[in-house]
């Protein structure tokens, strides 16, 4: 697998992070006094794991970059 596809995977997966976060915070604001707990629930776990994706995407473009950052101080 080359840097550039590693740090390709890496943005593709922060965006679906984000994107999971997004959904899940506009449920979270249109429910009202009265709405039922559980779907609540549902949506602060999607939530969560909006950004549990997010971060874990985030240390894979660290690591791609320093794998890139490695790559080049051996070329030079």
């Amino acid at each position: 697998m080359s840097v550039s596809s590693i740090l390709s995977y890496g943005m593709q997966s922060m965006q679906a992070g984000m994107n999971r976060s997004a959904i899940a915070g506009a449920r979270i604001a249109g429910f009202g006094a009265s709405s039922d707990n559980s779907a609540m629930a549902g949506s602060m776990v999607e939530l969560s794991r909006g950004a549990i994706d997010a971060k874990a995407a985030a240390n894979v473009i660290k690591t791609g970059d320093a794998m890139l950052g490695t790559l080049v101080n051996l070329r030079a």
